[in-house]
């Protein structure tokens, strides 16, 4: 058993990078990064009050944007002294899967949400019946165990402009009630009965009723050595601690009180020991264990059994690395990493950044790696956050690893409430430095999955000082279903991810996924479960500084993700800045990206709106890169492309077929030539195809700055029953897609005239003369690839309109 039998858990699969996506070898899978993240990272320190160094020239600048003032803001105050919780006997504590089972020493929060959500039916349910009669999105808690019976929750008295103060748990049980959670009201009966007939087409009406009432799927079972691995994270020797009963409503959004009575117990890996053995445990068994944690997943994986590397040289009283069991609002546990500072002020208090992992990843805990393990030129690493003076903490998301629940998207209403949770204990921390009371100055990172749940967390909890998501998105319905067109290609990677990495997500996903897949067939039931677990309708809620870095490269989480949430955060009035950059969920093929520009504004954005650093120089707006490498910028975002569009037209007719896969858009073998994470990444990526209608756009006389979305009018008839053609943008230069993107186009094949206008998907693209592009139009992409549509569409005309920039960007040098 042991260790190795947990790393058994996941033998024979991948886990994606950022999303998470699954390479598979024949019966075997295996990860590797070519990034050279597994490397030692230097040990250089510096003053918590300095910023990542940045080796950019920046234009000058414009004022930068201010931050918005918290409401009930008070000057920081004073720690309060802290007793110790009392010893428990429940270190022999275990258990086989800790997915649906929930710490029972939780009170349940069953403050109603944000009534003016549409779709959602809110309010507190009164008895255990009606509580069990409401959506089975999340399983009931399990009884307590008798080493639970012990732990009970002290409530501090409610206090205005007090600390929050930790009380001793006493013996007294606590009486078990089953959590309330509302969910929307049950669909009318029939309405949802069975997959629909029609298209996606008619599967789009947004924020429905969701819930089908009923029973959950049983979860995914786990390895056998779950079961150790769940005691080393539940063996403890302390009584649970309670978060204090201080409210302070200002500091979320009206739906949502900040947290209390959140328990919180301190994990105990049962082969910490090893490393307190006298010499053999400092200078053998530490060292390895350290390694360990550089090893991209290894330490992850590893963590509830070896623990974190112990700092035997560490002055007495310095903060050491630990993880605990954070419980949430609906009994849930979640498990949470918290990794300290390498600087602290006078006060011993330090910054805290949030970290989160993408789909199919537990928390990091590469506590010195300054790259992320799997995405290291997209995302800081937990090493270069506690270098610069940030705390930093992870966690396994809900419904994954050994966090329990199911997972829900990072809905705000279930993932969002769990990291309020996590905020609300962090405000108890010694330390921890604090913006007021129950409010700890805190920023939060993270790619893709890490990247949603910045966006629900903000959304609800207003005390987060500063967010940075990357490669984020703002509606999983779009990005699924764009144009009601199926994404197959990410469907079947991200849906590979859940099942391998033994996720735990809502009952109902992975059907829906698996008939879009293989039948282009949703319920409508479905398509309101994205909605309604979704935070679109809620970004323009966010008042927290905001930083948003999308992908050129990216087909799954595209420009157009980034662009919504922007708008919506800017129309808000919320300090918002967009960076494009070449990575994301995506190959870059045309150059290259070595995370230098990433690195500096991130670490930027943090020290001007966390550490409250006025010489932390945030830039300009907007930047972007082109296919070429360079770096532009402007003041304004978004761009006013008010320059003389690139036109062309097409009038000679032409009939193509559709045919699966074979002449069509993509793979682009060319991803094989960089390393395993892009190529992994870059398998949806689109290619010149030979089945296509090609649109040539004439040469430029002029350096040209294509910057958003190109537009493209078709006239077409045809006949068939396949609802969708694919454009894209071809460089003639290097013959690669634009981007690597492909745009779905709805069509009609009745065998008539039609003319219609789309938009395609936003590019950055920079033409010098002579230097020209041209469009295709394919019946197949291998990311909207499908094997149910056939006939044929007479294109009778075509023409593009690129938009353009009135004059020259400024342009930026980003040195290594």
């Amino acid at each position: 058993m042991g260790a190795g039998s947990y790393v058994g858990r996941v033998g024979g699969l991948a886990v994606a990078l950022g999303i998470g996506a699954a390479l598979f070898t024949g019966a075997g899978v295996a990860w590797a990064d070519g990034g050279g993240s597994g490397s030692s990272p230097s040990s250089a320190a510096s003053s918590s009050a300095s910023s990542a160094s940045s080796s950019t020239t920046k234009p000058t600048k414009t004022t930068k944007p201010t931050k918005p003032t918290k409401p009930a803001k008070t000057t920081k105050p004073t720690r309060p002294v802290r007793s110790k919780s009392s010893s428990s006997d429940d270190t022999s504590a275990t258990e086989t899967d800790s997915a649906d089972a929930e710490d029972t020493t939780a009170t349940a929060d069953t403050t109603p949400r944000r009534a003016h959500r549409p779709g959602r039916v809110l309010g507190t349910k009164a008895t255990k019946d009606a509580a069990k009669a409401e959506n089975a999105d999340e399983p009931a808690a399990e009884p307590a165990t008798p080493a639970d019976e012990s732990h009970t929750v002290v409530k501090a008295e409610p206090a205005e402009e007090k600390p929050v103060v930790v009380e001793q748990a006493s013996a007294t049980p606590v009486v078990d009630v089953q959590p309330a959670v509302d969910e929307p009201q049950a669909p009318e009966p029939g309405k949802n009965a069975g997959l629909v007939s029609a298209r996606l087409s008619d599967a789009f009406t947004k924020h429905k009723n969701t819930d089908s009432g009923e029973p959950p799927a049983l979860p995914a079972l786990a390895s056998l050595v779950m079961s150790m691995v769940a005691g080393g994270r539940e063996a403890t020797n302390q009584t649970p601690s309670s978060v204090g009963d201080l409210v302070t409503t200002s500091l979320a959004d009206a739906g949502y009180p900040v947290p209390t009575d959140v328990t919180v117990r301190e994990v105990h890996p049962p082969l910490l020991w090893l490393q307190k053995v006298p010499v053999v445990g400092t200078f053998v068994v530490t060292p390895v264990v350290s390694l360990l944690h550089v090893i991209p997943l290894v330490g992850d994986i590893l963590q509830p059994l070896i623990g974190f590397p112990i700092d035997h040289f560490a002055p007495e009283g310095t903060p050491q690395a630990k993880s605990y069991w954070v419980t949430s609002f609906d009994r849930t546990r979640i498990f949470v990493n918290f990794m300290p500072s390498l600087t602290y002020d006078a006060n011993g208090q330090a910054p805290t950044v949030l970290d989160g992992p993408g789909l199919g990843l537990p928390g990091s805990t590469a506590l010195n790696l300054k790259v992320d393990e799997f995405l290291p030129h997209d995302v800081v690493g937990v090493g270069l956050l506690r270098q610069e003076g940030y705390n930093v903490v992870t966690w396994d998301p809900r419904g994954e690893w050994l966090s329990g629940g199911r997972m829900q998207l990072q809905s705000p209403d279930y993932e969002g409430r769990d990291i309020s949770s996590i905020i609300s204990w962090l405000a108890t921390m010694p330390s921890v430095a604090l913006d007021g009371v129950n409010d700890p100055k805190i920023g939060m990172v993270g790619a893709s999955y890490g990247g949603g749940i910045q966006l629900a967390t903000a959304a609800i909890d207003h005390r987060v000082d500063a967010i940075v998501p990357t490669i984020a998105w703002n509606s999983l319905t779009d990005v699924l279903f764009p144009r009601e067109a199926v994404r197959s290609g990410w469907a079947t990677l991200l849906s590979s991810v859940l099942i391998l990495t033994l996720s735990r997500p809502n009952e109902r996903i992975l059907p829906a996924a698996f008939s879009g897949i293989l039948f282009g067939k949703v319920k409508q039931s479905d398509i309101d479960l994205l909605n309604n677990r979704g935070y679109a309708d809620q970004v323009g809620d966010i008042t927290t500084p905001t930083l948003l870095f999308q992908g050129t490269v990216d087909t799954l989480f595209t420009l157009n993700q980034a662009d919504a949430n922007a708008k919506a955060l800017l129309a808000a009035g919320t300090p918002t800045k967009v960076v494009w950059y070449c990575g994301g969920h995506g190959a870059c093929l045309s150059t290259t990206n070595d995370g230098v520009l990433v690195v500096d504004r991130t670490m930027a954005w943090l020290d001007h709106y966390v550490k409250d650093d006025p010489t932390a120089d945030v830039g300009p707006q907007f930047e972007w890169v082109d296919q070429n490498g360079q770096w532009y910028s402007s003041d304004t975002y978004p761009v006013a492309a008010t320059g003389t569009p690139v036109t062309a037209e097409r009038t000679d007719p032409k009939t193509i077929p559709f045919i699966p896969f074979l002449g069509g858009s993509g793979p682009n073998l060319r991803i094989f030539t960089k390393g395993p994470i892009q190529i992994i990444l870059g398998l949806p990526s689109a290619a010149p195809a030979l089945n296509a209608v090609n649109l040539e756009v004439p040469p430029v006389t002029d350096t040209t700055y294509i910057v958003g979305a190109p537009e493209l009018t078709l006239t077409y008839s045809g006949k068939g029953n396949a609802t969708h053609v694919y454009a894209q943008i071809v460089d003639d230069t290097t013959h690669l897609v634009l981007g690597n993107q492909a745009t779905p186009i709805p069509v009609v094949l009745d065998g008539n005239t039609h003319t219609v206008t789309y938009s395609l998907e936003q590019v950055a693209q920079t033409l010098q003369p002579g230097q020209s592009v041209h469009v295709q139009l394919v019946t197949s992409t291998i990311d909207f690839l499908n094997f149910y549509s056939w006939g044929r569409i007479d294109v009778q005309g075509m023409s593009v309109t690129l938009p353009t920039l009135a004059t020259a960007p400024t342009q930026e040098t980003v040195a290594v």
